[in-house]
């Protein structure tokens, strides 16, 4: 699904895929989180998807796991621009049959 991001400057794991990430700007999250969403939950979304350097594959992976969304959103914004790296684990998944 996602490619190895090296070249990001925040990569993010989520079991044993990493996805990489561009620094989300002030701007951008003040828009995304006052004025360009209904609900807490899609500025997050939008941010997430705005910020990944592979965004069909991150659209894939948060339409299967919502519950990540919000999960990614707050690393983006706690770890921008240090390059750190975070690892997303023990995460629900998908009931048998969905």
């Amino acid at each position: 699904m996602a490619k190895e991001q090296n070249q990001a400057p925040i990569t993010i794991r989520v079991g044993s895929e990493t996805f990489g990430f561009k620094v989300p700007g002030h701007a951008e999250i003040k828009f995304y989180y006052d004025t360009g969403s209904e609900s807490l939950y899609d500025a997050s979304r939008n941010l997430v998807i705005s910020c990944a350097e592979d965004k069909q594959a991150i659209k894939q992976l948060i339409d299967a796991k919502p519950a990540l969304v919000p999960q990614i959103a707050v690393n983006l914004m706690r770890v921008a621009g240090t390059g750190l790296e975070v690892k997303l684990e023990n995460f629900p998944k998908p009931a048998a049959g969905n």
